[in-house]
């Protein structure tokens, strides 16, 4: 397999921290024609926040991405993706919490505006492909484009990118790919790049302060307020809005003198009931996925898998990933857990990778109602009290 290789001008996503500068970096010293390009994708100042303690797009960010521009001798603009980020990311992160589910704000981020939006962006400056700071790699065969995960395994961010295409593959750059983050500081250490000791920005970028208040502050009168449930359908507690719980959630319950830790193990958003646990209520023998994207070129080409097969299922960041058996239901994905269970939460991603847990073949949305926690019934309100 051979790595990616573009012709003509190049578009590099730069946030204003080490890795993207470093990615400009890189394909500025192998002598690409490379434009630098923020993207201004949420005000602080409009939305009650501080932009001094902001975690993206501070003016700090923006200076920073600017100067290292100015260093590499790139032009730099900076783009206004502000309603698109609200339409694609903010109002679904919101409306998936009101539903009891988990987003993945950073799925849609990187999917829907640093790929989607920025690559429209780009041809109006003349350029036909991007390249990004993401720790991932993609390589090259007769079949098409294969994404694999980035070499530092703390780092590796594939798990965010399962929803590219074939198409997008084949005008995209990951510089970093086959570089650990340490790799990268001294880098940017040695060429005299100013972010080359930045720390590192929060998983939510646009989030500041507690998630819980955020969300809450934004849902109003539209939260769901109720009560913690145990599997007798006993009322054990009250809340404030189910937007600030997940499934396999153990802390933050605010549920005291129980000697076994409690976990959520579901959430009925209709009620506002939070079904409250032990660990083993969480146990589940599999999970679905929907809105899925494959990745890999043979199932992109036949809309996932032919047959049943055997992956590495990661149901979050962060998540080692766990063997199990996928097998195609319509345009759902099936999966069954072979050696161990993990906790997959409704609205989170589901990613697929092979067995060597090395390339990414695709995933999707995990459901809600696909697991057997529907068994553990909650007794009618009328039998509580």
């Amino acid at each position: 397999m051979e790595n990616t290789v573009l012709e003509g001008k190049v578009v590099v996503a730069m946030s204003g921290g080490v890795d993207s500068s470093v990615a400009a970096l890189i394909l500025a010293e192998q002598g690409l024609d490379i434009v630098g390009v923020s993207m201004q994708v949420w005000d602080y100042r409009n939305h009650g926040g501080c932009s001094s303690k902001a975690t993206c797009c501070a003016p700090s960010d923006f200076a920073d991405a600017r100067s290292v521009a100015d260093k590499l001798g790139i032009p730099y603009y900076v783009f206004d993706f502000e309603e698109k980020f609200h339409e694609k990311v903010i109002s679904k992160f919101l409306s998936t919490y009101q539903r009891g589910e988990t987003p993945n704000p950073c799925v849609d981020c990187n999917n829907e505006v640093k790929f989607r939006e920025l690559r429209g962006r780009a041809l109006s400056l003349g350029c036909t492909s991007v390249a990004t700071g993401h720790y991932v790699s993609v390589k090259h065969d007769s079949d098409g484009y294969h994404v694999y995960r980035g070499s530092d395994d703390r780092k590796d961010q594939s798990y965010f990118l399962y929803g590219l295409l074939q198409e997008e593959l084949a005008q995209t750059l990951f510089p970093l790919g086959e570089l650990t983050k340490s790799e990268v500081r001294q880098i940017a250490r040695d060429a005299g790049i100013k972010t080359a000791d930045k720390p590192e920005s929060q998983d939510i970028c646009f989030v500041s302060g507690p998630l819980g208040d955020f969300v809450g502050k934004r849902l109003g009168s539209d939260k769901k307020p109720g009560v913690f449930v145990n599997r007798s359908g006993a009322v054990i507690g009250k809340h404030d809005g189910i937007h600030q719980f997940t499934i396999g959630q153990r802390k933050g319950l605010g549920i005291s003198g129980h000697e076994a830790p409690l976990y959520v193990v579901d959430i009925d958003h209709e009620s506002g009931e939070v079904l409250i646990g032990p660990r083993e209520e969480l146990e589940v023998p599999g999970f679905s996925v929907g809105a899925l994207n494959w990745i890999h070129p043979t199932y992109a080409a036949h809309g996932g898998p032919v047959n049943e097969i055997d992956v590495i299922a990661q149901v979050r960041h962060k998540h080692k990933g766990v063997r199990a058996r996928l097998r195609m239901d319509g345009d759902v994905a099936k999966v069954t857990f072979i050696d161990e269970w993990t906790s997959p939460a409704p609205g989170q991603a589901g990613v697929f990778y092979d067995l060597q847990n090395k390339e990414l073949l695709g995933g999707g949305r995990i459901l809600p109602g696909c697991t057997n926690r529907a068994s553990l019934n909650i007794l009618p309100e009328e039998a509580r009290w």
